[in-house]
């Protein structure tokens, strides 16, 4: 009776897919051709799917997300995602607690189009008449081209050469005060999860660096998600550690070696913002963590108002979301309320 279902549905979404006006070819960020209606207004995200939906927040797109927040997802820790797109809190969870998506329930809410970093959950939807757009992310210049692919995707062309001159932008800025500083005066500093001894991102190693600080990971690595031994943390003692997570800040200080290093003692433990996703791992917010990072170790360089009033314009402006500085400054303080 599931299959007939399946079939029902499945036959019901193809015919509305062939019936579409228009439809034009895109390219995705795997070099798949993809063909997709002209006009697109309902968008469902597979996977990552707070990552993904921050690229549709950048382009102005938030209202055509035709899903729920999954639950795997805390609805606390990633409550800015119903603020950018309310119907997320109420709209059907389209995938199961292992990221794969949930076909029925996908084909009953008729998407146009779906995004997904997976190339399985391509193979599993194109066969059943959804066209999948694929991004990468791994770079910051990934970032850029993800929003650019996804403003010319769901109607907003002109968005990803906006957000690629204030990327760049303020990237620049930032280093001009940045590069002027000698060595000894950039502090060391590693991104961690203390629940699995990992530096969890590759890009970290690019914020933190841009950010005014030497990372003590940052040797060539090419692996995105790099172990780390007790021996190797303890003998590089950074003057600060950088957390994602608010409930590691406890793990550091509970820890029997950890909870010796000079950054827990001396209380200079960071937690990265938390928007539409954490700031510290890939996000369209990337660029914002350059500055965060440069406010957190240089405040003298880069004070704290100066920080606020650039999210509160950069959310404006990319996501159309007018925030107060007190939203402002609960994002900055890893989204606790």
């Amino acid at each position: 009776m599931r299959r007939l279902a399946i079939g029902i549905v499945a036959a019901i979404g193809a015919s509305i897919l062939a019936g579409a006006a228009s439809a034009r070819d895109v390219v995705d960020m795997t070099g798949r051709t993809v063909t997709v209606p002209d006009k697109i207004e309902r968008v469902i995200t597979i996977g990552s799917v707070p990552v993904i939906n921050s690229f549709v927040f950048a382009v102005g797109k938030a209202d055509t997300l035709a899903m729920g927040l999954p639950v795997r997802f805390n609805p606390k820790r990633w409550s800015w995602q119903f603020v950018f797109a309310p119907q997320l809190k109420t709209g059907p969870e389209l995938q199961d607690s292992n990221y794969s998506p949930d076909v029925e329930k996908i084909l009953a809410v008729q998407p146009q189009v779906a995004l997904t970093f997976e190339q399985s959950t391509a193979d599993v939807l194109g066969r059943n008449g959804v066209p999948v757009v694929r991004l990468r992310i791994q770079t910051p210049e990934d970032v850029k081209s993800g929003v650019k692919l996804v403003g010319d995707l769901l109607g907003n062309p002109q968005i990803g050469e906006t957000y690629e001159r204030y990327f760049d932008a303020t990237l620049k800025r930032i280093a001009v005060k940045v590069d002027a500083l000698p060595q000894d005066k950039r502090p060391t500093a590693l991104y961690l999860n203390p629940g699995n001894m990992t530096q969890p991102h590759l890009v970290a190693e690019w914020w933190l660096r841009a950010g005014g600080a030497r990372s003590v990971t940052d040797d060539g690595r090419a692996e995105e998600v790099l172990s780390l031994s007790m021996e190797r943390v303890i003998a590089a003692n950074p003057r600060f550690i950088v957390l994602f997570e608010p409930g590691h800040v406890e793990v550091l200080k509970k820890h029997a070696a950890l909870s010796q290093l000079d950054a827990v003692k001396a209380g200079r433990i960071l937690v990265t913002p938390m928007g539409a996703h954490t700031w510290g791992n890939r996000t369209v917010e990337q660029i914002l963590t350059v500055l965060w990072a440069a406010s957190a170790f240089h405040p003298d360089l880069f004070p704290h108002d100066e920080l606020v009033a650039e999210v509160r314009n950069f959310y404006a402006t990319f996501f159309r979301a007018e925030l107060s500085d007190k939203q402002v400054e609960t994002i900055l303080a890893s989204g606790k309320h």
